[in-house]
């Protein structure tokens, strides 16, 4: 029985070294050796090519040559990743860090979202400029040196609340309200209310108790 063996196709594989001219619509028109050839980015090739670069063309024949490689391009370019459609950079046993010399941007046209069983955040300064913000937590801890807030209003809503501090110090300029059921105020050694009019009024008791009363 005689075996049929498939014919193979025959052709000249390309793979030239040439220099980018134009760029269009993802097409790029490279020189080789005069000629020039029109071809696409390779899906392996995450640099984005530009203008005078010198990259690596390669293809089985001319119709199907793909840009495979960016060579060299002049000295303090900006070096671009760039893909068509979703990407992910993902270690599967290991770390992924990144780091810059100088300044690290991250920057989304829609949002940002980050994922993480935990969250640790170092610097030794920020500024965060937001124009809302809504969290929401089970429980949040926050020592500081120094706290500075400014402003129009300012909304505490609370089930209970508690403060301790060694020094207290509050200054109203017009009107100061409290609406209690219960107000208890106690002083160990001195305690002062003054006004240019005092009005003390109860609608059913008022007690005044102490070893020694003077009214002048």
């Amino acid at each position: 029985m005689l075996v049929t063996r498939p014919q193979l196709p025959a052709y000249d594989p390309i793979q030239l070294v040439g220099q980018v001219l134009s760029i269009d619509n993802g097409i790029c028109t490279v020189q080789c050796d005069g000629a020039n050839w029109h071809c696409a980015r390779a899906l392996s090739c995450l640099v984005e090519p530009q203008i005078g670069d010198e990259v690596l063309i390669s293809g089985p024949d001319r119709d199907r040559v793909f840009l495979l490689a960016i060579i060299a391009r002049p000295e303090n370019t900006t070096v671009t990743l760039s893909v068509t459609g979703d990407m992910a950079i993902r270690s599967e046993a290991g770390a992924v860090s990144v780091h810059s010399a100088r300044l690290t941007h991250i920057h989304s046209n829609q949002a940002v979202k980050l994922t993480a069983p935990s969250h640790e955040q170092e610097n030794d300064s920020a500024i965060m400029k937001i124009g809302q913000m809504s969290y929401l937590g089970k429980k949040l801890d926050a020592v500081v040196g120094s706290t500075d807030f400014f402003s129009n209003v300012i909304g505490l809503m609370s089930d209970s609340f508690k403060s301790v501090a060694r020094l207290c110090f509050r200054h109203v300029k017009e009107v100061d309200h409290v609406r209690a059921q219960t107000i208890d105020y106690e002083a160990e050694k001195l305690t002062r209310v003054h006004g240019g009019y005092t009005t003390l009024t109860a609608q059913e008791v008022m007690k005044i108790n102490g070893d020694q009363i003077h009214m002048s």
